[in-house]
This record gives structure tokens, sequence and C-alpha cells, in this order.
């Protein structure tokens, strides 16, 4: 027989929690403690109560659960290119080390067999950086990939570009949309969908090529320092990207939207320097609890200038720690049914849908100025 250990405890209900903080106030009105913080408002206190009236279900698997985990993140290294030999080194040693995706900062287009010299594309993704020339960067690597006789299914990871998206004829190769960094989340997540919607919409003349269009892009969230805030806004992404989809006339599997997630530049004024080790953890974890699909971590070359690859390896293995010791791969959606984190996604799911079907009746992102846009999030 099942014993429940806390049947004999009276449930408390929503106006007990209300009058005890009210008593604890001494006279106070309890609305002092109401808060708001980029944009997303919230209370003192969260119950049940407060749940959407249905959740959203972000269990999303890992595909190779067997060899990856059932629940796998991307745990990028950042590499700049100065000379391909001398960065196949380095890829080649953080793979070994704990790096399971390689993110390449070029100059220009590189010399492949060079570059990816012994690195095996089926066990690792392969990612790159670029201003211009991305779509001879494409080629040439859907090229390499080809000559090379690899699995093009295999061939995962993104390409970041100042340019026009380009779709690659590799179907797990995606290209990089990040979001600007806005002080209203809801603003910044609208912004984000108004970005895809232009490229969508410029892109593609059918339903099938819409879909073809979202799959392979990789959206990414620039994450900030509010904890809990970061959690509800990768998964009220991955819900917003779906809705959008619809809007489309398709239905887009959850595990079919790609979210990374990228670091600061640990750049910003701080008393500690040493500071920005502990702010990359708590992004990370922020990240990977809503869920991302991938982490990029700067390195903290700044902080190891005679030892740069010091600040490589803290950066890498932020991840792995996570992962290997604090054990976040074990659960799909630790924040799942949490009443303040689920109250907080529906919230930025709500207002963010809200603006971008405001700046969508105004003829979309590229008939609006700065201060038009900033005006939606009042």
């Amino acid at each position: 027989m099942e014993q429940r250990l806390f049947d004999d405890f009276k449930k408390p209900e929503p106006k007990a929690w209300q009058n005890q903080i009210i008593k604890e106030l001494k006279g106070k009105p309890i609305e002092e403690l109401n808060w708001k913080i980029a944009g997303v408002e919230g209370k003192p206190f969260y119950t049940e109560e407060d749940l959407p009236s249905s959740l959203p279900q972000l269990q999303i698997p890992n595909h190779q659960a067997e060899a990856l985990g059932i629940r796998n993140w991307v745990n990028y290294q950042v590499i700049e290119v100065e000379t391909e030999k001398t960065a196949n080194e380095k890829a080649l040693s953080a793979l070994n080390q704990g790096a399971t995706g390689i993110l390449f900062g070029l100059k220009s287009v590189p010399n492949f067999d060079i570059l990816l010299k012994d690195i095996l594309l089926d066990y690792c993704h392969i990612a790159f950086e670029i201003k211009n020339d991305s779509e001879a960067l494409l080629n040439s690597f859907e090229a390499y990939v080809k000559v090379k006789g690899a699995d093009e299914n295999e061939a995962r990871g993104f390409i970041r570009s100042n340019e026009s998206p380009v779709l690659s004829k590799l179907p797990n190769f995606r290209f990089f949309l990040s979001e600007e960094k806005h002080e209203n989340a809801n603003l910044g997540l609208a912004i984000l969908l108004g970005k895809t919607i232009d490229v969508i919409d410029h892109k593609t003349k059918s339903v099938e090529e819409a879909e073809a269009w979202l799959k392979q892009l990789q959206f990414n969230l620039n994450v900030g320092e509010s904890y809990f805030l970061e959690i509800a806004r990768h998964r009220a992404l991955r819900i917003l990207v779906a809705q959008l989809a619809n809007s489309y006339g398709f239905e887009l599997a959850l595990n079919d939207i790609q979210i990374s997630s990228s670091s600061g530049q640990w750049k910003e004024p701080t008393k500690d320097e040493y500071n920005y080790l502990l702010r990359a953890t708590t992004e990370a974890m922020t990240a990977i609890i809503g869920g991302t699909d991938a982490v990029i971590i700067q390195p903290f070359h700044h902080l190891f200038p005679k030892n740069p690859a010091q600040g490589e390896r803290i950066a890498r293995n932020i991840s792995t720690i996570l992962k290997d010791e604090s054990y976040l791969d074990k659960t799909l959606d630790p924040s799942a049914g949490s009443y303040y984190i689920e109250s907080l996604t529906a919230q930025l799911v709500e207002k963010s849908w809200a603006i971008l079907q405001e700046i969508e009746e105004k003829g979309g992102l590229k008939n609006l100025s700065e201060t038009d846009i900033n005006a939606l999030a009042l």
C-alpha cells in the first residue's frame, strides 16, 4: 500500500499566503511587492492557480539517446582562424577534451582540406562565422562534404554572417538568425520573429518552401543575467516559432526548432573579472534548463592573456561540468510545471505575439524605424 507522506498536511490556499504576507508587511500594501523587469510583470508568490490552462509539452528526447543521453546540447568551442593548420590543431584538441561542436571565426573562405583534417563530421557539429562571402563559404563546405563522401544528413551546424540568409543543400546545416539584445524581453522575441517573417516572405513562395526555411534556421538568444526570465525566454521562443509555423499553414515539430544560446563577450565593467566565470555558468544553466540545443560560451582570453588556451578550456569545461557533474542532461524539461516559470513563459508568449502582430500590421520590420519599434514596447 502506497504511503503518502504529506496527506496529514492541509494544502495552503492562495488566500492564506496572501494574508500571511499582509501580516508580515505590517500595514504596507501587498502591491508594493509586485515587480517588473524587462517588460515582464510578476507577483510576490505563485500557486497552482497561476498555471496556464494548458501546459506546453517541451519534453524533447534526444534522437541519439543511447549514445548521447536523454537530454543533449552541443558544447561549442569558439576558435578564431588565423591559419587553417593551427585552427585545425586547436579544434581536434577541443573535440578530444569535451567540445562537441566547433565554431570557426573566419576572415575568408578557408581550405577545408586543412581546416577540417581528421575531423569526423558524423560525431560533432561544425559552424562558421564570416562577415561576407557566406554563399561562397557554404558552397565550398557543401562541395567538401560531397567529395569526402560524408553523409549529408550528418553535416550539422550553422553559418553566421551579416549577409542575407542562404538555404543549404545539407538538410541539417542551418543559417544563424540571432536576436538583437533589447531591454524589453517581449519586444526582443517579437523582433526575432519579425526578422524570421521577413526572411521567409522574401525567400519563399509556397508553404513547402516556408517549412524548409524554418527547418534550416538556427535561432539564437543572447543570454542575459536574469536567471528565471532567461529560462522562460528559451521556452517561449520554441513555442512562438511553432505558432509562427502554424500561421503559415503547417505544423513544425518542436525538435525541428533549433535554438542556440550565446554568452556575452566579457567586456562589461566589473569589480572582479573572475565574476565572468560565475556569470557564464549561470547563463549556461538558464539556457540548458530552458531547453537550448547549443551553448556558445566565449573564451575568457582577456582573463588569461598569457595563456589563451586556459581561457578556452574554462569556457569549454563549463558545459561539460553542467552535464557530467550537475547532471542537467538527465531531465528533459526540469522547469515543467513550475508555477512561476510556466506563468512567465505564458506571459512572454502572449505579449511577444501581440507585439509581432502590431509589427506585421504596420508592414513588417523593414517598414519600421527604430523609434517605431521601441514604441511598441510601451
